[in-house]
């Protein structure tokens, strides 16, 4: 596993503690209480959002109005520092997602935003994505903790023969990640305890 600082080092923007520890508790004790629906992917086909268990296993929490501004606030605080780290003009950022991951969950690798034409519009629009930890990555079973689950990044080093080489990121609560949204990443499987993150993108 990779330190979180080791990314900066590709251009990423991270902030070790973007949110105090009790705000990651009260968040995730409120994900957990809420409705929980299996989060959707684009269809290649139709260009719609839909539940596809095999590329995407993940459920997304309706937590409360508050708790959605909240973060919003915080992210559209955050623009003009990643703005300047990235040296683009954003316009805002994307409702964020609260997402669970629970044994077995994952998310296959796949781009947040690109050029692609037979993308939908949103997707095309999406610079930056950004990424928020609320609990612990760890070695080994801990109460507060989950093990899996790596944020994995592949293409970072423009060399072919690094090309399908994956550098996880380590989670730890309170983590914030900022990266270009054509990175290639995944989540891998989830092997214990659950995993709790906001993400959201900039445009």
């Amino acid at each position: 596993m990779s330190d979180p600082l080791f990314f900066s080092k590709f251009g990423f923007f991270i902030n070790g503690d973007f949110l105090e520890a009790q705000l990651c508790r009260n968040l995730c004790t409120e994900m957990c209480r809420s409705e929980q629906p299996l989060a959707t992917v684009i269809d290649g086909y139709t260009l719609t959002q839909r539940e596809k268990r095999s590329v995407r296993l993940t459920r997304q929490a309706e937590v409360s109005a508050s708790s959605v501004f909240l973060m919003k606030k915080l992210l559209h605080n955050l623009k003009p520092q990643v703005e300047d780290h990235f040296s683009l003009t954003l316009s805002g950022c994307e409702i964020p997602q609260f997402l669970v991951y629970q044994p077995g969950d994952f998310f296959l690798p796949h781009t947040d935003g690109g050029d692609e034409p037979d993308k939908p519009d949103y997707f095309r629009k999406r610079r930056l994505s950004a990424v928020i930890f609320l609990s612990d990555e760890t070695g080994e079973p801990q109460p507060e903790g989950y093990c899996g689950g790596k944020l994995t990044f592949y293409g970072l080093i423009d060399d072919a023969r690094w090309e399908r080489y994956g550098f996880p990121l380590t989670g730890k609560k309170g983590l914030l990640v900022v990266f270009r949204s054509e990175v290639l990443h995944e989540v891998t499987a989830i092997t214990h305890g659950t995993r709790y993150s906001i993400v959201s993108w900039f445009f």
